[in-house]
């Protein structure tokens, strides 16, 4: 007995009693009705703070042919990635930091920065910021270290401004069109392209600003996100995966401009920009999800994550 004590306690030192408090240290989260109180209380300061920016944004989400109609769902998946971790959460300890502080500070100045000039962006944006800066303050940075996926992600559902949406739908279209139509002369069908119409037979088609594929691009980069994240590969593969994410939505909607093309060759444009133009948009997100699967299965088999073992080798 007296030498399992002197292996753990300080020369000179007297052994703790039986009633001796343990040494003060970090304490995991645990779930209060105090702390309910305080988080409610933080919710309802966010969405004060945050009403005119997230109500502009909802607007932008519902609009006929919006980029954006995705963004809805953006927040519940974003939850649910921090569901699936919270056993995780509840065991890191609660060490809070004032550098929150800082990131809080930071984002309401973006916050009436934005409100001040009339550009709500400013706004929707610093609400990433600004949480990760109450977890941090509130909670620590190993709860940020969890969280910051899910925070993250969030940016998938705020809209990029219209003067740029424009310039980058228009330049998409050509690009998209241009390439289905080289594909289909290569393989010797006759189609001529003038901007966004091309021509075939008697007939033609317009391929509209919807077609242009910014609105796969943008909600397939928040796939491709997410497929990088739950990746079993290794740091630099599942960055491959998100980096290949704008390839495989720009490769997807030429096919889909393809396909266009050559019904409106065989069967007319009437019947392309009809019922097959509206069950073509699900196919840009099944090849995609096709070529994602099979991207990350590669890299998986070439650069697999280490494991625990691993990395003591």
């Amino acid at each position: 007995m007296t030498e399992h004590l002197s292996a753990t306690t300080p020369p000179g030192a007297a052994p703790p009693g039986p009633g001796a408090p343990e040494p003060a240290g970090p304490q995991s989260l645990r779930i209060t009705p105090g702390l309910l109180v305080k988080w409610l209380v933080v919710v309802l300061l966010l969405a004060a703070l945050y009403r005119v920016p997230v109500s502009v944004m909802r607007r932008t989400w519902n609009l006929v042919d919006s980029y954006y109609s995705h963004g809805i769902l953006i927040p519940p998946v974003s939850l649910f990635l921090i569901w699936r971790r919270r056993r995780e959460l509840l065991q890191q300890p609660v060490c809070p930091s004032s550098w929150g502080l800082l990131l809080i500070l930071g984002s309401a100045v973006l916050l009436v920065l934005g409100a001040f000039l009339g550009f709500t962006v400013f706004g929707q944006f610093s609400l990433i910021p600004m949480l990760a800066g109450l977890v941090l303050a509130l909670l620590g940075k190993e709860h940020l270290k969890v969280l910051w996926f899910p925070i993250l992600f969030l940016l998938f559902m705020i809209p990029i401004p219209p003067a740029l949406t424009q310039s980058i739908t228009f330049n998409l279209k050509l690009v998209a069109t241009e390439s289905a139509v080289g594909i289909a002369r290569a393989l010797t069908f006759p189609m001529i392209q003038e901007g966004s119409f091309v021509h075939f037979k008697d007939d033609f088609l317009l391929i509209g600003n919807v077609c242009g594929g910014l609105r796969s691009l943008i909600s397939l980069l928040a796939i491709g996100a997410l497929m990088a994240y739950f990746s079993k590969a290794r740091l630099w593969a599942r960055i491959l995966i998100l980096a290949l994410s704008c390839p495989i939505a720009v490769v997807s909607n030429i096919c889909r401009i393809f396909l266009l093309c050559l019904v409106g060759y065989f069967w007319g444009s009437e019947v392309a920009a009809g019922r097959f133009h509206d069950v073509s948009g699900f196919f840009i997100y099944g090849l995609a999800f096709v070529l994602f699967a099979a991207l990350e299965a590669s890299l998986r088999r070439i650069a697999p994550a280490q494991t625990s073992e691993d990395r003591c080798s």
